[in-house]
């Protein structure tokens, strides 16, 4: 799906005040694909754009956890009910030169006819912060 499709009819509250946090951002759409990252994202984790953007959200997470995180969107997407929306998580996020960083994701969801889009904010961490998954 196209950014424009999904972003242009304006957002709700909760992702327009992610977009203005100021904060390392990034925006999927229904199918988990990367839409839009901000400066602040480009800049804390190395990700161009044309690396990024087109691709699935997973890219920036573990191999470990790219399936569960899958499978968690799946039933997300089936049953419209979640436990980790809205919810500070510290997550492990892969920069793009390999590294891995712990970062607060925080993850909210908007329903559009198009289906869901999602927007996290991806806060880190100091070093040795426990992950929660």
């Amino acid at each position: 799906m196209a950014e424009d499709a999904i972003f242009r009819a304006g957002t709700t509250p909760c992702i327009a005040a992610l977009e203005c946090s100021g904060g390392p951002l990034v925006l999927a759409d229904p199918l988990g694909t990367v839409v839009r990252v901000n400066q602040e994202f480009r800049q804390i984790y190395g990700w161009l754009d044309q690396e990024i953007v087109g691709e699935p959200i997973g890219k920036i997470l573990p191999e470990s956890f790219r399936m569960a995180h899958q499978f968690g969107l799946s039933r997300f997407q089936a049953t419209e009910q979640s436990t980790i929306l809205a919810h500070p998580l510290h997550l492990n996020t892969l920069c793009a030169d390999g590294r891995s960083l712990v970062s607060e994701h925080f993850i909210v969801a908007e329903k559009r006819a198009e289906g869901w889009i999602f927007a996290t904010t991806l806060t880190p961490l100091p070093e040795g912060t426990p992950v929660d998954a």
